[in-house]
């Protein structure tokens, strides 16, 4: 069975980026648990809850990927 990868890229007011991932076994439900990740980031600061959503990406084959492709 196939494990699905998400990554969110979201970017501040500084230009600054972050990354969360998660997995799960099918799309969505990877691309949910990439999101709680985000929630439970920003609930936790006081400042910097102006941060963007840059980019979400999917990927079913996360062995194929390079790091370097998942950072751009």
């Amino acid at each position: 069975m196939s494990k699905f990868f998400t990554v969110i890229t979201t970017v501040d007011n500084h230009g600054g980026k972050s990354f969360y991932s998660a997995n799960g076994k099918t799309e969505q439900k990877s691309i949910d648990n990439a999101f709680d990740n985000v929630g439970i980031h920003l609930k936790g600061i006081d400042i910097g809850n102006d941060d963007e959503i840059l980019a979400i990406r999917t990927y079913d084959d996360i062995g194929a990927v390079s790091l370097k492709q998942i950072r751009q």
